[in-house]
């Protein structure tokens, strides 16, 4: 099944249009980086959905101690439904003020029954759950495994910088810049520096610091003479410091058309 994209300008974010308890279709962000299905508080609000809290480790508060609540429901994108099943229920706004109108991020949770096929150029987004509907398409696709980044939801691809490596980077589509870590910058030898601006993640707000590549490739895509954030993760993401190494982001994906089969944890980027 087939649905349009929007690539929302400043963000840089993928928008899809996503329908939650049969009503709908409202604006989700498309982000194999989130680890749960989102829906913010006022959609969660406007649709009388009753959320509760929970002893799970990952209840607590995010962005400077916006509390996260929970709710079941039942999320569907076109024709294709998900059964009910228990999302996060967040004051987005609150968290990432000036990040656009969304009403929900699409995560793992969501995802990891899927195979997708994302295409930047075309923004269009073609997605089947394994076991009831599959990409005609993804027959003739030269898959290559992925690993999940310390038994995490963050799928993890092999990425030479510099042409160094591999590096295992996660595949980010709600990450706008390729990042690096400190730890990675030193240990290839490249030099970051500050600029105007700040990071802004989930955990809060870090300086921004850009360094300079030669090269960053994956398989046989490869991006020449690229700038790209140098962040310490573990300061901006609730789970950034299972990030060793960086995030591969949109300025790397913008050309590409993005395949993952979840289920059998494989990967393959088009050119």
């Amino acid at each position: 099944m087939e649905v349009e994209i929007d690539i929302e300008s400043g963000t840089r974010l993928v928008k899809i249009p996503v329908s939650v308890n049969s009503r709908g279709p409202y604006s989700f962000n498309f982000d194999t980086g989130a680890s749960t299905t989102t829906l913010s508080k006022k959609l969660a609000d406007s649709l009388g959905i009753s959320t509760y809290q929970s002893e799970r480790a990952d209840a607590r508060g995010l962005g400077g101690g916006i509390p996260t609540e929970f709710a079941k429901a039942a999320i569907e994108i076109g024709l294709l439904k998900f059964r009910e099943d228990e999302v996060y229920v967040i004051d987005l706004d609150a968290m990432l003020p000036g990040a656009g109108n969304r009403d929900g991020v699409l995560g793992h949770s969501t995802l990891k029954h899927c195979i997708v096929a994302l295409s930047y150029p075309q923004q269009t987004l073609r997605i089947g759950k394994n076991g009831h509907e599959t990409l005609k398409s993804t027959n003739e696709i030269n898959w290559s495994r992925f690993e999940y980044i310390n038994n995490s939801h963050l799928v993890g691809v092999p990425v030479r910088i510099n042409g160094l490596g591999p590096f295992q980077f996660v595949l980010d589509t709600g990450a706008g810049n390729t990042v690096i870590t400190p730890k990675l910058a030193e240990s290839i030898d490249v030099h970051a520096e500050p600029v105007p601006g700040i990071a802004r993640g989930l955990g809060g707000d870090v300086a921004l610091e850009l360094a300079s590549l030669e090269s960053i490739k994956v398989d046989s895509i490869e991006l020449q003479s690229s700038q790209v954030a140098v962040i310490d993760l573990s300061k901006v993401s609730p789970k950034g410091n299972l990030i060793e190494y960086g995030i591969l982001g949109f300025d790397f994906l913008k050309n590409l058309e993005i395949h993952i089969d979840y289920p059998r944890q494989q990967y393959s980027f088009v050119g």
